[in-house]
């Protein structure tokens, strides 16, 4: 048995440090899972990302804010007022959101994270970080999972603590969500424009995507000057339209992180994988989640008590994978600090 030639060309070219084009990348996504063309692709992913990253893995935790159903109705999200999946209303005060995202940071997370639903006030979602930004440590990254939002916008978010965005465009976007795709677009570019860090990840993935949707999304976070890039299955909720759809292998998800692990280089100071598994922890993945408050996910209201990991959880996964868990904060999201 020996690795195709020109597979084994591609993984030379990235291991020396050069950027793979969108047609090597579709290359490797057109390996053969159960051949060892893919152990030599892992192989490949795995080995530049401990290099870069001196073995060390990292936990982010997320704090969810609020529950409701959402008029965006994405066909992959259980908060789609159209799927009657969550129909409840939820909404953590600012001093339990302040309290949980300094418990994460209390417990060892390296950044935080507020996530709300599209819909939600913007001024609000300002306020609440604002307040969280003056109860966690000066230097802990603060990062925002909100709607689309401009220039404006973007430097408000500077101004309230925050030092990045995560932000993506979604696989299908506009299909099988109904977000406008130019301001999904013109989000991403207010945050490139601004001194926000952005994180990006391919997502949410089923088994319905082909190799060219994946790469585009691959390329195109590196294009937006993510600093941290990943990827995302797609969890196949109950009573969501795509979850008839299925759910991809999690040897599948890892040839993705795989992938996208080598056409983004070392542009990226991490590389996420959701949900967390052993397997593309291996594939080139250091960097995972602890979460909180509801998640689009999950029909639990609090993600918590159903799919979401905690801080100690998380850790312990990256131990198994043979990963050091980072101390302290993390030099992923720089932002600009004012």
């Amino acid at each position: 048995m020996r690795i195709e030639p020109d597979v084994e060309g591609i993984l030379d070219k990235a291991l020396g440090g050069a950027e793979i084009t969108r047609r090597q990348a579709l290359r490797l996504m057109q390996i053969d899972e159960n051949s060892l063309d893919m152990y030599a692709l892992a192989s490949a992913a795995n080995t530049l990302t401990r290099r870069r990253f001196g073995g060390k893995g990292e936990v982010f935790a997320q704090v969810g804010i609020n529950l409701s159903p959402c008029p965006k109705s994405c066909g992959f999200c259980a908060f789609g007022e159209k799927w009657g999946v969550m129909n409840s209303r939820a909404e953590f005060t600012l001093d339990e959101v302040v309290k949980r995202a300094k418990a994460f940071e209390d417990a060892g997370a390296n950044a935080i994270f507020l996530m709300t639903t599209a819909d939600y006030p913007y001024q609000r979602f300002i306020e609440i970080g604002e307040a969280v930004r003056a109860a966690l440590a000066p230097n802990m990254p603060l990062v925002a999972n909100i709607g689309d939002f401009g220039p404006e916008q973007a430097e408000e978010l500077l101004d309230a603590g925050f030092q990045g965005v995560y932000h993506v465009f979604r696989l299908r976007e506009g299909k099988d969500t109904e977000i406008d795709t130019k301001a999904r677009l013109g989000t991403l570019e207010a945050v490139r424009d601004s001194d926000l860090d952005l994180g990006y990840c391919v997502e949410p993935i089923g088994p319905e995507h082909t190799p060219e949707e994946l790469v585009e999304e691959m390329f195109r976070g590196r294009e937006y000057g993510a600093v941290n890039h990943a990827a995302m299955w797609r969890v196949p909720v109950p009573g969501l339209p795509l979850s008839r759809l299925g759910q991809i292998s999690q040897w599948t998800l890892a040839k993705v992180v795989a992938v996208t692990r080598l056409v983004v280089g070392d542009t990226i100071r991490a590389m996420g994988v959701h949900e967390a598994r052993i397997l593309p922890l291996r594939t080139g993945a250091n960097q995972i989640y602890a979460e909180t408050g509801p998640n689009p996910r999950d029909t639990m209201e609090d993600t918590s008590k159903g799919i979401g990991a905690s801080v100690e959880t998380c850790r312990r996964l990256l131990r198994e994978a043979g990963y050091t868990p980072l101390e302290g904060v993390t030099q992923v999201f720089k932002g600009r600090t004012r």
